[in-house]
């Protein structure tokens, strides 16, 4: 694959349903961050990475050995399932802490409505968590832009929530998380593309 054909899956945009959870990180947690992401890898748990990479491989398996493929994603499968019966408890809290948001994705940023207001240039950790995967993606990332959404009524009541419409861009991302992020996006516009054909033949 040469580098124009990189360049363009880095920058295809869908619109998903995704799990959204971030901080505000200040000056020197963002550097600390940077230095953490370069030196090794997104921070955010190792069972997270681990199962990062093995989707990522297993991408690459599926086309030269499928049969090897499938065992190996079935004895992982399997391993996620014993771990999560051992520590069912922390699993229940960890997704709670998670928004299912529409978002509006490349490989490259991120956009979504969100109810706080945050300053053009703040910088996140911004946890994301691919549906129906579960796979965890960690990046740091940069606010770009955060416009006012109208409201019903000129004045927003107490019974209303003022939102904005949230851009960001990465500015950190481990290459793994980074490669497992593009993968969901050309699966899921193939599978967009696949249900507008079946829609256009009917």
């Amino acid at each position: 694959m040469n580098n124009g054909q990189i360049e363009r899956r880095r920058y295809f945009r869908i619109d998903d349903s995704m799990g959204i959870t971030y901080r505000k990180l200040g000056p020197e947690e963002a550097k600390a961050f940077a230095l953490q992401t370069q030196q090794h890898g997104s921070n955010f748990d190792f069972a997270a990475n681990f199962d990062n990479r093995i989707q990522t491989l297993l991408e690459s398996c599926r086309i030269q050995a499928p049969i090897a493929a499938e065992l190996i994603d079935l004895i992982n499968k399997k391993l996620n399932f014993v771990i999560r019966q051992m520590d069912i408890d922390t699993e229940l809290i960890h997704q709670v802490a998670y928004t299912v948001r529409e978002v509006n994705v490349s490989a490259c940023g991120i956009a979504f409505v969100n109810e706080e207001y945050l300053e053009k240039g703040q910088q996140l950790q911004l946890d994301i968590v691919l549906q129906p995967s579960e796979l965890h993606v960690v990046v740091m990332a940069e606010v770009i832009e955060c416009a006012s959404l109208p409201t019903d009524s000129v004045a927003v009541t107490p019974t209303e929530q003022e939102r904005y419409y949230l851009r960001l861009n990465f500015s950190e991302i481990n290459p793994h998380d980074q490669e497992l992020l593009i993968q969901h996006i050309m699966k899921r516009q193939s599978a967009v593309l696949k249900q507008r054909r079946r829609g256009q033949s009917v």
